[in-house]
């Protein structure tokens, strides 16, 4: 059997760079070629797994949400998808935790080497995919904005500093919604959110109901604008108390949307920022990648 590592040494405070050996090494006991691939730069990762993937029977993905967001977009243009597992080395890995994947080396490989797979909902957002979360509005930019010298030195202190300086912008946006059951909203956002994660720049989200990761929809979240003050204190008390928190805020799940504005605004995906777009079409693919979980994620957060 054959395993590929593709990874971005520059991810979190740059340890995978350090620890690509030992992860290399672990493989080695299950696998009898184990190939390496480090990032060359913004898409190089999609890139490469788009051409390679079919030759391997594991892709491991090393590094912050961006590297895994970049091999599932590689993935998902491969007609015979390998397994894919994920090591996570980043800042604030909300990814990993979702998927019960550990801080610690030792632990994370040795859920890998167990190999509980099952297989992952994808959302795909005009013809790109991402796994865990869609975002517009204010505090949206944060993952990508904050300086990757700051996040090597202060990690995941380096967002909260980047969010304070957002607090000065004003990214409000005016957009229509239609989405599943006739569901359809307009409006002045302050933020809008489509996750279907538990964790979202490392807050656990308090949902009112289980998330599962294979139920085919997302969770909608659209803060409504009023004054500053008061749409930072329903952010915060979202990520606080969760989706019983409904002040100035509409909650839903859909497994389908169209989003449209009267200009073109920017989204984040999985952290990654994409081009400004005046239109966006959101569909939950159930089930598309093998992915290997932690044993208490499987049991808890897949049907």
């Amino acid at each position: 059997m054959k395993a590929l590592v593709v990874y971005n040494e520059y991810s979190g405070k740059s340890k995978i760079k350090k620890n690509i050996h030992y992860i290399c090494d672990r493989l080695r006991t299950k696998y009898e070629i184990v190939e390496t691939f480090n990032s060359t730069g913004p898409n190089s990762i999609r890139d490469y797994v788009l051409q390679n993937a079919m030759n391997y029977d594991l892709v491991l993905a090393a590094g912050g949400d961006g590297s895994i967001n970049e091999a599932v977009n590689g993935l998902m243009l491969v007609s015979k998808r390998p397994t894919l597992a994920y090591v996570p080395t980043g800042t604030c890995n909300d990814t990993g935790k979702t998927l019960g994947l550990r801080r610690s080396l030792r632990k994370t490989m040795k859920i890998i080497l167990d190999e509980n797979k099952t297989f992952l909902d994808v959302n795909k957002i005009n013809g790109k995919y991402f796994i865990y979360g869609l975002a517009a509005g204010n505090l949206t930019d944060i993952s990508y904005e904050a300086k990757y010298k700051l996040k090597k030195k202060f990690g995941r202190v380096a967002y909260y500093l980047e969010a304070v300086r957002s607090l000065g912008k004003d990214r409000t946006i005016d957009i229509s919604i239609v989405a599943d059951d006739n569901i359809k909203i307009s409006g002045r956002f302050f933020l809008f959110l489509a996750t279907n994660t538990r964790y979202l720049a490392s807050f656990k989200l308090h949902r009112k109901h289980r998330i599962y990761l294979n139920e085919g929809k997302l969770h909608v979240t659209l803060i409504r604008r009023t004054n500053r003050l008061m749409n930072i204190i329903d952010f915060g008390l979202f990520l606080l108390i969760g989706e019983s928190y409904s002040h100035n805020i509409e909650h839903f799940e859909t497994k389908t949307m169209v989003i449209t504005s009267n200009r073109a605004i920017p989204y984040n995906t999985d952290g990654e920022g994409l081009p400004k777009l005046s239109r966006i079409e959101v569909m939950v693919l159930p089930e598309q990648i093998e992915m290997i979980v932690s044993k208490r994620v499987l049991k808890r957060h897949f049907n």
